[in-house]
């Protein structure tokens, strides 16, 4: 799910939809209006919730090369997890 975040937000706009009429059932009253406003605040939180979560697991290419050649310059045995993107001589 850290890789799809169309898949987060709607799982975060669903559930909040489902809280709504799950309140609703059990006799809290709630306008339409109110029901809007409330469905508004997620759509506007709920990208921004997916971005914190993605974010923190996401790199940049950019990134992942300088990591490697840092850990290459360092003369540090690469790792399982982090293994060296390919150089353009590799590549060829």
């Amino acid at each position: 799910m850290n890789t799809e975040p169309a898949r987060l937000i709607a799982s975060i706009t669903g559930g909040v939809a489902a809280l709504i009429a799950l309140l609703v059932a059990f006799g809290v009253d709630l306008t339409e209006d109110q029901k809007t406003a409330i469905l508004g605040v997620v759509a506007v939180a709920a990208p921004i919730i997916a971005g914190l979560f993605i974010r923190q697991n996401v790199f940049s290419p950019a990134s992942a090369q300088k990591l490697a050649d840092t850990q290459y310059q360092a003369g540090l045995p690469p790792t399982e997890a982090q293994p060296p993107l390919p150089t353009p001589a590799d590549v060829n």
